[in-house]
């Protein structure tokens, strides 16, 4: 009996952390200003999406190190880190405090991308 019961408290665990909502949200390229013309690079998105204190980044192609910083325009909180997106993707742990968050990345060549989402 206490197998059984065990085993029901554990499929529970499951179904529970599965339904757990994602959010996603778009991340989009920021117009740099340049004297040189600029060829548009198609695929350039980044998709992202925030799950339990951590954002996700995927990458459409290799980037280089890029900078992420992401604030919780709430509480002020800041958190920063150097990824290299040669792997397609990146992720950053932030928090699960309410508020309005704002993500910026800055690549190597100053390309910038940024986007935001609320909790």
């Amino acid at each position: 009996m206490k197998k059984i019961f065990l085993l029901l408290f554990l499929m529970c665990g499951v179904l529970f952390s599965f339904a757990k909502e994602k959010k996603n949200f778009p991340i989009k390229e920021e117009p740099i200003q340049t004297t040189e013309p600029r060829s548009p690079n198609y695929g350039s998105d980044i998709m992202a999406y925030y799950l339990d204190g951590v954002v996700y980044l995927q990458f459409a192609y290799d980037m280089g190190e890029v900078e992420i910083s992401v604030i919780n325009e709430t509480t002020g909180e800041v958190w920063q880190q150097t990824e290299d997106t040669t792997f397609g993707s990146a992720l950053i742990t932030t928090s699960t405090d309410v508020g309005n968050y704002y993500i910026t990345i800055v690549t190597d060549d100053g390309s910038s991308y940024s986007g935001n989402f609320t909790l």
